[in-house]
């Protein structure tokens, strides 16, 4: 009963929500004990998850922008397929938690910091509480982590939200509000290294405000169960040598305007435990 209480009451808050997305919905479960997180860039400790309602899988991702839009999901695994996995807890925790794999036939490594939007890149967009804005003026409803494969081999190190902007806006990518693991294979791959597959860990804390000038003046948020969040997570698949995109990755139905609108994001519900048994 109580199930299906919560099925009717998540359908409500899909109804109210219908006029402030990008038309996709999905669902992210909560983590069922936090302790068991291991920032290690692998999905074993995932292993609670029913991986085909809350997975992501590749026959779920498209090109919103690039040589493969408009083909539909996955139309191209030998060039770039990818898989997601999703997480979240509540306080004291209140954590929000990201997997990705991806298969790249070529690894553009070429620029990372300098000029990271022509490399292979994994963009994380938030929006929290759901408030929508523009973040590129504003800067602060919705924030970005960008994230490099040839980032962090350990807890946080190496992996900032690159951004174009130097200094002080970076600060949400660090510990201890940001924990970031990557792996890639062959280890030590290099830039037009052929066949690599590579993974992100994350762990972050959310913000409902997010202020370049720093936490203090941020405003945490606290995650619930039957809220909604504008996410959306965004593979930049850079393999020409001149500019290097070739095509945007997220999920199907979206569109790459997300990483500049709330609104433009997929909405997200987070759902209890019991919901990913």
């Amino acid at each position: 009963m109580t199930r299906t209480i919560l099925g009717l009451t998540l359908a409500l808050a899909i109804a109210s929500s219908a006029l402030a997305h990008n038309g996709r919905t999905g669902f992210i479960p909560a983590w069922p004990d936090p302790t068991t997180f291991v920032l290690d860039g692998e999905e074993d400790d995932w292993g609670w998850l029913d991986t085909d309602s809350f997975g992501v899988k590749p026959e779920e991702i498209e090109s919103s922008l690039g040589e493969h839009a408009g083909q539909g999901p996955n139309p191209n695994p030998e060039d770039f397929s990818a898989s997601v996995f999703m997480a979240w807890s509540p306080p004291p925790d209140n954590s929000f938690y990201f997997f990705g794999r991806a298969q790249d036939d070529t690894l553009r490594a070429l620029e990372a910091k300098d000029a990271w939007w022509n490399d292979d890149t994994l963009q994380l967009q938030y929006d929290f509480d759901h408030s929508a804005g523009n973040w590129l003026s504003e800067f602060e409803n919705g924030y970005r982590h960008q994230l490099h494969p040839l980032g962090s081999k350990t807890e946080g190190a190496a992996a900032p939200p690159f951004s174009e902007e130097e200094g002080p806006l970076n600060w949400g990518g660090w510990p201890p509000w940001t924990y970031v693991t990557t792996t890639i294979l062959p280890a030590g791959a290099v830039h037009n290294q052929t066949n690599v597959e590579y993974t992100f860990e994350v762990r972050t804390f959310p913000f409902a405000m997010y202020s370049k000038l720093g936490p203090d003046e941020s405003t945490p948020w606290t995650f619930e169960a039957e809220s909604i969040i504008h996410f959306n997570f965004r593979w930049d698949d850079g393999d020409r040598d001149e500019n290097g995109e070739q095509d945007l990755w997220s999920p199907v139905g979206d569109t790459y305007l997300c990483d500049r609108e709330g609104a433009d994001c997929p909405d997200f519900i987070l759902v209890p435990t019991d919901m990913a048994d």
